[in-house]
């Protein structure tokens, strides 16, 4: 590799540095290897796709976190391919299926998507498909993609976590299903909000043992609904304090001022300098 040396878009570890007869320094690298697939029906091609191929030998230097590595690769747009002992033919088709589509060589109506995913992890897909009742595989496998259509896992750290990650990603589909079947089983939907509105107000109501919240449920409940209604009834309040003032002559920011200092209650005494009742009689 020298500094003429085109770049392919490759990553590359510098091994040694050999000198010519010139004396010219000319450092040895290791590329990683490139698959490269294309249609064969037309000559010349119309377009190629090609991808880098990681082992489970290939160890990221701690240094070199994946925020900045992704923006080299994906600045490239060459994507990776995560291989092991354990990676079957399907598993390593679905990855190159999935990355054509993450990278627009694919469009999001084609049914090789779902037929690859259903191939390559059908435990997690039969999952999906025993527990939500999907009527066929094709139906449990678009269920998982639409979990995957922006993954946010390292493909670095190799094959395995990569299959962790489909596996709780299939989990995420069984348990929205769930949610959406029995909705009064969970404790949100008694208050009337979000899963995560709840449990941003639970600190407030519960404490944390062994890292879990331990507290009794219909308590919390109460607690958390007379909570809520107590700040709707002060939200009222103020919007009728903000609507009173604007009517009596003051601007907006002039009543929002005013509500920074006073309590909205006091606005039925309140009026702009040199226009109360009084003062202009």
């Amino acid at each position: 590799m020298t500094s003429e040396t085109k770049d392919e878009g490759r990553l590359l570890e510098q091994l040694l540095d050999e000198k010519t007869t010139n004396g010219e320094i000319i450092p040895l690298t290791a590329a990683e290897p490139v698959m490269i697939a294309a249609p064969m029906t037309r000559q010349p091609l119309e377009w190629a796709f090609t991808a880098r191929i990681w082992t489970e030998d290939v160890q990221r230097r701690k240094d070199r976190p994946w925020s900045i590595m992704a923006k080299a690769i994906h600045g490239h747009g060459v994507p990776t391919i995560t291989l092991d002992p354990d990676s079957t033919p399907q598993e390593i088709a679905c990855q190159v299926v999935l990355k054509g589509y993450w990278h627009g060589y694919i469009g999001a109506d084609s049914p090789a998507l779902a037929r690859a995913i259903a191939a390559a992890y059908p435990k997690p897909v039969q999952r999906i498909q025993r527990q939500t009742h999907a009527p066929t595989t094709e139906l449990a496998a678009s269920m998982l993609l639409e979990q995957l259509i922006h993954p946010g896992f390292d493909p670095a750290q190799g094959a395995e976590p990569t299959r962790r990650y489909v596996r709780r990603k299939a989990s995420i589909v069984v348990m929205e299903h769930r949610k959406q079947e029995a909705p009064d089983c969970y404790p949100w939907t008694h208050v009337g909000i979000s899963e995560r509105r709840y449990y941003k107000l639970l600190p407030l109501f519960a404490d944390k043992v062994n890292g879990r919240y331990d507290y009794d449920h219909d308590d919390v409940i109460a607690r958390m609904k007379a909570h809520l209604e107590q700040r709707d009834q002060q939200r009222e309040v103020r919007t009728a304090a903000l609507e009173l003032l604007r009517s009596r002559g003051f601007s907006e920011a002039a009543a929002r001022k005013w509500l920074q200092r006073h309590k909205p209650e006091q606005a039925i005494h309140a009026w702009p300098r040199g226009q109360r009742p009084a003062e202009r009689a």
